[in-house]
């Protein structure tokens, strides 16, 4: 897990409809990472059943990604969602620096 994946979960499981794009991620104050990097972070943590795409690009958050919040799930221990390694931190930061 990396710290945009818990943003990623709480904003879904903020939002008053429950379904968000990468797009309406990124365009939130508390983010500042690109739509495409959040996309490939919301397929991770959809591969691993924290969040569901119930369309192409559009997310929900499952009810391991609400256990997950409420410290009942940890990802570290089941090994359900992959850390990020240094390639996809400096792929990100290049993504980044784009914007």
């Amino acid at each position: 897990m990396v710290l945009l994946d818990e943003r990623i979960l709480e904003l879904l499981e903020e939002d008053e409809d429950g379904f968000l794009t990468p797009t309406e991620i990124a365009n939130n104050k508390r983010i500042d990472y690109t739509p495409q990097y959040i996309g490939r972070r919301c397929k991770e943590l959809a591969n691993h059943g924290l969040v569901q795409e119930v369309s192409q690009s559009v997310y929900r958050i499952t009810s391991e990604g609400e256990a997950y919040l409420r410290e009942e799930y940890n990802a570290s221990e089941t090994n359900d969602v992959s850390v990020e390694s240094a390639d996809e931190s400096a792929e990100q930061e290049s993504d980044q620096a784009g914007q």
